[in-house]
């Protein structure tokens, strides 16, 4: 289920606890906090399952657009060095100058490593907008690579600041203003209650 769908399923479980009558109201508040106990730990699952799932696209993508051959040796240690003077680099435009000195010698492996780092600086929200010019160059500069650069562009990490898609569910307010943590205390309590829409007690 999306995020989306556990906060509706678990809406309705609520609404049918607060409409019970067979229970007290003390059991209609364990219930309602195990209740959203179960649907933020099952968004919170959901949300690292798509991180996961985001950090493996991205990790294939960055080694097709930026990824060095397998090396040994001097081979190696050139690569190495190169990935560390490119880290080094701290503004877009003085790396997209070295990038173009890199083409223009041939070193190919410090191509690779600006272009690498300053995918990583791009990464960062609205900070690292300065930084695509390289990395776009560097597709360019890499044939049939344009539609990975889309597909990297496009990316977006799961449960950032301004991703509203794993919010948790609003406390019910029979709850009153419960924090999470104490929510999550009640829905430990011992009280065992009873029926479909009421999880009992663990």
């Amino acid at each position: 289920m999306t995020p989306e769908q556990i906060r509706e399923q678990y809406s309705r479980q609520i609404e049918k606890i607060r409409a019970r009558e067979d229970i007290t109201p003390q059991a209609k508040q364990v219930a309602m906090a195990r209740a959203h106990r179960a649907a933020s730990e099952r968004i919170a699952a959901a949300r690292d399952a798509d991180r996961q799932q985001y950090e493996t696209r991205k990790a294939t993508l960055e080694k097709r657009l930026f990824g060095n051959r397998e090396l040994a040796g001097m081979d190696a240690l050139s690569a190495r060095d190169a990935r560390e003077k490119a880290a080094r680099l701290t503004d877009p435009q003085e790396a997209q100058a070295a990038y173009s000195r890199a083409l223009r010698d041939g070193d190919r492996d410090y191509a690779r490593a600006i272009a690498a780092h300053a995918a990583d600086q791009a990464s960062i929200p609205v900070f690292g907008e300065p930084w695509m010019p390289v990395v776009e160059t560097h597709a360019e500069s890499t044939p049939g690579y344009g539609a990975n650069l889309q597909e990297f562009r496009s990316l977006r990490e799961p449960g950032t600041y301004d991703d509203s898609t794993y919010m948790t569910p609003d406390v019910p307010s029979e709850l009153g203003r419960m924090s999470v943590h104490q929510v999550n205390m009640l829905a430990d309590s011992e009280l065992t209650v009873y029926g479909n829409d009421a999880p009992e007690a663990a």
